[in-house]
């Protein structure tokens, strides 16, 4: 006696599984770590931008945070730790800052993600504004204290400020590469 399957839920074309399907995912969900590796490239180059220094940081943290928070496995750990040695060795700042603050943004951000992503805009943008005051305050001591001298805290202020200004253009960029480039795999 044959058993009775029920049709589909939800019936329709299914994407092959072939090689140019996965390099195609792969692609795809390599956008933010490509992103932040190609931010860190430019932003350390010698283009006399007023506010570069500060800015490199601030994207990457926002990147970090948003990806993190929405699509954690687009940005996994071993990823944001690679990313780390990259941006310290384009930085030239001190040994292991970097690294351990986008560390941080990142284990801050997967550990709210259940939170985070429910939340209004206005309230994830608070949210990374109190992460980043946190961790430009983290990072002006690790400075301080790898100068062996209490170093200057404007640029790590502007630095606070310029990542708490451009999160919602981040963040605008972060929908439109979800929706339009990360999530839209071609279904057939």
């Amino acid at each position: 006696m044959k058993t009775f399957t029920p049709p589909p839920i939800r019936p329709g074309i299914h994407p092959r599984s072939g090689l140019g399907y996965r390099i195609d995912h792969g692609m795809r969900s390599s956008v933010p770590c490509l992103f932040v590796f190609f931010v860190a490239l430019v932003l350390s180059a010698p283009l006399n931008l007023p506010g570069q220094v500060e800015l490199m940081p601030a994207v990457i943290m926002a990147t970090i945070f948003l990806w993190s928070v929405f699509v954690p496995v687009f940005m996994p750990s071993i990823a944001v730790f690679m990313l780390g040695i990259w941006v310290d060795i384009l930085s030239f700042g001190p040994a292991g800052v970097m690294l351990l603050l986008m560390l941080i943004v990142h284990g801050v951000a997967l550990s709210g993600r259940y939170t985070l992503a429910r939340v209004n805009f206005f309230v994830l943008w608070f949210v990374f504004g109190v992460v980043m005051v946190g961790v430009t305050a983290l990072q002006w001591v690790l400075c301080s204290a790898l100068a062996l001298h209490i170093v200057e805290f404007l640029p790590f202020v502007f630095e606070t400020v310029l990542a708490f200004g451009s999160f919602p253009v981040l963040y605008t960029g972060f929908v439109w590469t979800y929706r339009f480039v990360v999530n839209n795999a071609d279904p057939s």
